[in-house]
């Protein structure tokens, strides 16, 4: 595996575990970032992916309700609180790089988000996060 997608997808890993919390309570960024600090800990991100990780995690943070609502919108009989916490807090992060990261191409947000589910969940929910996002990818893509 590539190194830089080898630490890509660690950098996604301690995004997923510092927004969690954002799906079981409520809670303020500086706590998200004190957690993001505490894994980071461990990991030791290079800088330039520290700081891409910690503007995830404010964007994200910032965002919320925004990329809920099309979460909402694409999850077709599914409402919002029927939706798994893992599957929820992966497709926020994926929605923000949709939006936001206009150089890593679909496939590989969806590829992405595919491990990241079944790194934390089961194959059926990363089925079913594949379908949400690929149907927002396409909806995006007719208004970019």
């Amino acid at each position: 595996m590539n190194e830089n997608i080898s630490k890509k997808r660690m950098m996604r890993k301690l995004i997923f575990e510092s927004l969690f919390q954002l799906s079981v309570k409520d809670v303020k960024l500086e706590d998200i970032l004190f957690t993001f600090e505490k894994l980071n800990e461990r990991v030791r991100l290079e800088e330039s992916y520290y700081l891409e990780a910690k503007q995830y995690i404010e964007d994200i943070y910032k965002n919320k309700n925004e990329y809920d609502e099309l979460i909402k919108k694409y999850s077709i009989d599914w409402s919002i609180e029927r939706i798994g916490n893992i599957e929820k807090t992966v497709m926020r992060i994926f929605i923000y790089e949709l939006i936001n990261k206009k150089d890593i191409p679909i496939k590989v947000i969806l590829n992405e988000s595919t491990e990241l589910t079944k790194t934390y969940a089961t194959q059926k929910a990363a089925a079913f996060v594949n379908g949400i996002m690929d149907k927002i990818a396409r909806s995006q893509a007719s208004i970019m």
